[in-house]
């Protein structure tokens, strides 16, 4: 199986083995098979934040595809429980439109829910490790189904227990998440300050100003939003490609003495998120092709995929610009996009 029509960059080579699961007797029945073949596996959610190999992944591919989504009353909150296997956006959705605070600024996110917490998803200023109340979570050799906590998830910027281990013993099976009722929004971001200076918006009307700007500043993905994107140039990319680095408030200072344009977002323990597409910026790269990819016209933190990319292509540009922004800012980037 080609892995490539399986993830937005539309890049990869073939799994040896792939499978798709709805259910928790589907996953136990696929690993069951992986270690009976002495198989690695991989879960693949929505594709999204990932760049598999041109040689593919020698062993098990597990399309993560157990959906649902529940909500529980609980006076002044709700617990939201969703399946790994549901669209993220699609959590939201369902959530603004029945006036559950919190994620709102995560809108239109491409990937599942089980990602979000492997990942720690971020966006305009509130992370996942806000309104995580809890993950299930099977463990792989022993079978058992445990509750993994918000302090249990370690969850640091786009980052978790999941990710830093690259821990394959343990598969997220739901995601339970806390969210109040009237909630009043988080609008201090940059972006969101631009729009609702001095108002007070329902979070209805922040979901749909966070996919405006979204969907202005970041090349979409074809298959992520068909309906919307189609003959609209979109090109397959994995999103961005890079964190933002997070510098201490004399490093930021020391950058703006040379480049006083350059802004930062100033954290609550007084260090200081840069936005690295502006560090790019600087560099000539936006708009820069090379070959079958390239970096987007239309976001210098997105390469962009023009039709017969590689893979190899693509680490050779993220190699290129790692290392100009460390001669130019004596900053190391550490890429958001997980190699496969």
């Amino acid at each position: 199986m080609i892995l490539a029509p399986y993830t937005t960059f539309r890049i990869g080579g073939p799994a040896r083995y792939f499978c798709e699961v709805g259910n928790l007797g589907d996953l136990r029945s696929a690993l069951k098979f992986s270690k009976d073949n002495n198989l690695r596996f991989f879960i693949l959610g929505g594709g999204s934040n990932i760049l598999v190999s041109d040689k593919g992944f020698d062993g098990l591919v597990i399309k993560m595809g157990i959906r649902g989504l529940e909500f529980k009353d609980f006076g002044n909150y709700t617990i939201v429980s969703a399946g790994a296997g549901e669209s993220w956006d699609y959590v939201v959705e369902r959530a603004v439109k029945i006036n559950l605070g919190g994620i709102e600024n995560l809108s239109l996110i491409p990937g599942t829910a089980g990602a979000a917490v492997y990942q720690n998803i971020g966006a305009y200023g509130v992370e996942l490790k806000d309104v995580l109340e809890s993950a299930e979570v099977l463990n792989v050799d022993s079978g058992e189904i445990k509750i993994f906590s918000n302090e249990d998830c370690l969850f640091g910027y786009r980052n978790s227990v999941f990710k830093i281990n690259k821990d394959r013993n343990s598969i997220i099976l739901k995601v339970n998440l806390k969210l109040y009722k009237n909630q009043e929004p988080k609008i201090s971001y940059p972006d969101l300050i631009k729009i609702f200076e001095g108002k007070k918006p329902s979070i209805a009307y922040v979901r749909v100003a966070v996919i405006e700007v979204r969907m202005n500043k970041i090349p979409y993905p074809p298959n992520i939003m068909p309906q919307i994107l189609k003959n609209k140039g979109h090109l397959p990319n994995a999103g961005s490609f890079f964190k933002n680095p997070i510098v201490t408030a004399e490093h930021f200072k020391r950058i703006t003495l040379n480049h006083s344009d350059l802004k930062g977002f100033k954290l609550k323990d007084g260090t200081v998120k840069l936005f690295v597409a502006q560090l790019i910026e600087k560099y000539g790269w936006k708009g820069k092709r090379f070959g079958n990819v390239g970096v987007s016209e239309k976001h210098s933190l997105v390469l962009v995929n023009y039709g017969d990319g590689t893979a190899e292509e693509v680490t050779n540009i993220a190699d290129n610009i790692t290392k100009s922004i460390k001669n130019g800012f004596g900053l190391d980037l550490e890429p958001e996009v997980e190699t496969i």
